[in-house]
């Protein structure tokens, strides 16, 4: 059983902190009787049981780590993780296993750029380098000479940096509900429904869809009976929530009728656990609020240096330290007008500050974009990845009045930040610099034929898996005007078939 901790274990650990993968091989079976395989006679006797590369730390660390399929049916030898763009393949020694004692394994070597066309027998000439930058035969001659085998071996190397996150030109799509006169859009999910209300200073539209990639919208005029603040609409499965422009807060089931629910906030946070969060301003200061109140709740005045305004997107997430869900923001403005860095979270008691001030790379930052996506680590001592959950904040105001164009990533629940690098977790250039964004995180199914583009596929994979995408809706310019854009992002190593 995991052992959690409530929200304050988080704080005093932030203040100390300093300045799947599965491994797969081929086991094979102790029994040597014929029980313990399923080939026929003529394919154990070529059988390649194991391929691996040598070490050798001048091309690349832990380079025999590196795993190998055999598909013996289709007769080829490849790594569907591929090696990083531009690795040395032109001179690389190999180990090869094989069920049965072999009279022969010759390898042709055809095309390559640095070693003429030859063949080289494995049996007699194991410790000679290959140049895998052609194509590779590996010919497999039983001990009795009647069966043959030909394995093509590929040593795939990324042409791409797989641990980029992209946002394709052609993969954007038009903002649901934007015309010209469109004042301002905002998108939230309710339950499994997406839902986005769009107001041009008069009329009021509500649109809806079941995926954020969905074509068409169903599209409805709202009557409504207030003047919508429509920036600070949030959801929970079972409701909406908005602001009005006299801070009235509203509550509807559908989308469609809206009701009061007389109270009178300055500003709106998020959900939590169906509770909507506020802040209320008094004549005493800055109060936290919430709708509906559980029982015993006693408003509380904000801490020194919380957001009464403009921080991001809260967003509810679980972990291992903590015995509840912890709420996220990030940044915001205080009630001194002042531009704040600083990541808080709520556990359903209390708010704490979270983030390690000595070692967070934050920037102080207003309006910003936060979502919980995916990284990938190197595993120690191995050429293998494993997945990372990962926070990443984009957009927003910075203090000097820019729009932040840089994303910032943490692993450790919020506690430590760094800035992605501008290589390969940036921010597209054909992305207009933007703040108040809404992101959302979408699985969608691929298979090996969709993704045989890709530069590490192998044609005869046959496979599906499950890759989240990134879709960013709207927000606003430099110039305060509404972005007609939805985004559509994904970390690349996730497109790739999983080999782990």
């Amino acid at each position: 059983m995991i052992k959690r901790h409530p929200l304050y274990f988080i704080l005093m650990l932030a203040l100390m902190l300093p300045s799947l993968s599965v491994f797969v091989s081929c086991n094979k079976n102790d029994k040597d009787d014929d029980d313990a395989f399923t080939y026929s006679t003529s394919k154990q006797t070529t059988l390649v049981t194991g391929f691996a590369l040598q070490t050798n730390n001048e091309v690349l660390a832990n380079l025999d780590s590196v795993h190998f399929t055999i598909d013996y049916d289709n007769g080829l030898i490849y790594n569907a993780d591929s090696l990083p763009v531009g690795t040395d393949i032109s001179a690389l020694k190999v180990t090869v296993n094989f069920l049965n004692t072999v009279k022969s394994a010759i390898f042709s070597i055809t095309g390559a750029t640095s070693q003429a066309d030859t063949t080289i027998n494995y049996t007699t000439s194991m410790t000679q380098s290959l140049d895998f930058t052609g194509k590779a035969v590996l010919t497999v001659t039983s001990a009795d000479e009647q069966s043959v085998k030909d394995y093509e071996v590929k040593v795939l190397v990324h042409k791409v940096n797989p641990d980029s996150l992209v946002w394709p030109m052609n993969w954007r799509r038009d903002l649901p509900g934007y015309a010209s006169g469109t004042r301002s859009i905002k998108v939230v999910k309710q339950d499994e429904m997406y839902r986005a209300l769009a107001f041009d200073g008069l009329n009021c539209t509500l649109l809806t869809a079941t995926a954020p990639n969905q074509g068409e919208w169903e599209k409805e005029t709202l009557s409504l009976p207030f003047e919508p603040m429509v920036n600070t609409l949030v959801a929970s499965d079972d409701a909406l929530y908005m602001l009005d422009g006299d801070g009235v807060l509203y509550m509807s089931a559908d989308g469609i009728e809206w009701a009061s629910c007389g109270v009178t906030w300055h500003s709106l946070l998020g959900v939590y656990e169906g509770r909507v969060l506020g802040i209320v301003s008094t004549a005493d200061g800055y109060y936290h609020d919430e709708y509906p109140r559980p029982e015993g709740f006693d408003a509380s005045p904000v801490e020194e240096g919380f957001p009464v305004d403009h921080a991001s997107n809260m967003i509810v997430t679980e972990n291992d330290w903590t015995i509840s869900q912890q709420a996220i923001i990030v940044g915001g403005v205080d009630c001194n007008g002042k531009i704040l860095s600083n990541v808080w979270g709520y556990d359903g008691i209390l708010w704490g500050k979270v983030n390690n001030a000595q070692n967070s790379k934050l920037p102080a930052i207003a309006d910003a974009t936060l979502f919980s996506y995916f990284t990938y680590r190197s595993l120690a001592g191995t050429r293998r990845y494993g997945l990372q959950p990962t926070w990443f904040l984009m957009g927003g105001r910075l203090e000097n009045g820019d729009l932040n164009s840089k994303i910032y990533l943490s692993s450790t629940q919020g506690i430590t930040w760094k800035a992605g690098n501008d290589s390969t977790l940036a921010q597209a250039g054909h992305i207009t610099p933007f703040y108040a964004a809404q992101a959302f995180v979408a699985t969608e199914t691929l298979t090996t034929s969709a993704a045989s583009n890709m530069p590490r596929r192998v044609s005869t994979l046959d496979g599906k898996w499950e890759c989240p995408f990134i879709y960013l809706f709207g927000g606003y310019n430099s110039e305060d005007e509404l972005l007609p854009n939805v985004w559509r992002g994904v970390y690349l190593r996730m497109t790739n078939y999983p080999v782990y």
